[in-house]
């Protein structure tokens, strides 16, 4: 007699199922995956492509204000240039007007600094302000003068003559500091105006 064993195997058709639906989400995940990494490799690109086209705009915005402000003051200097071959851009820096006289030069260069740098309200305030410094120039030229012609009384010509040689000197601190403030604040002035708005 022979013994025969039957193997009973369970068919489960379930599970044929769930292998197919398991290698199915295996592969839709891979293709979500690469999905995801080129779509964020293209962002990636797209995100570069945009900074560096804004980093040359702005270069190239940079490279167009300053080439503008170069030209501007060069034609301040050629025009500084003309008045001192003229004789008259010296006249400020002699006798007793110099030092105040320096001293405005000193703030419109500071001012012109200030242009390059592009800090507009910078510019506008020493704008603003040289002006009023010119003004005390003026007001202390005046002074000069009127004490030099209020120590006057004498009816010889050999007196008057120095008073009237300090009432002159006080009255030229008095103009040189007013025009050199006036011609600051309009070169700032006209800096502000043509270059200040060079953005938009």
């Amino acid at each position: 007699m022979t013994s025969s064993t039957v193997h009973l195997v369970a068919h489960n058709p379930v599970a044929p199922e769930l292998h197919r639906h398991a290698e199915q989400t295996s592969t839709v995940g891979s293709i979500v995956s690469r999905l995801r990494r080129e779509l964020s490799s293209r962002q990636a690109t797209a995100q570069s492509v945009e900074t560096t086209g804004a980093l040359q705009a702005e270069a190239g915005t940079q490279i167009a204000f300053l080439s503008r402000c170069v030209v501007l003051q060069a034609i301040g200097a050629a025009f500084l240039a003309g008045l001192w071959i003229a004789g008259l851009a010296s006249k400020p820096f002699q006798g007793d007007t110099a030092a105040l006289c320096w001293i405005i030069l000193g703030i419109g260069a500071l001012g012109i600094a200030c242009v390059f740098l592009q800090r507009w309200r910078d510019v506008q305030w020493i704008a603003t302000h040289v002006v009023r410094i010119g003004l005390l120039g003026t007001v202390v030229g005046l002074i000069i003068a009127f004490s030099a012609a209020g120590q006057g009384g004498s009816s010889s010509p050999e007196e008057i003559k120095p008073m009237i040689a300090a009432v002159v000197n006080g009255m030229y601190v008095s103009l040189y500091a007013t025009l050199l403030g006036i011609a600051v604040n309009l070169w700032l002035k006209i800096n502000l105006r043509l270059l200040g708005n060079f953005h938009g």
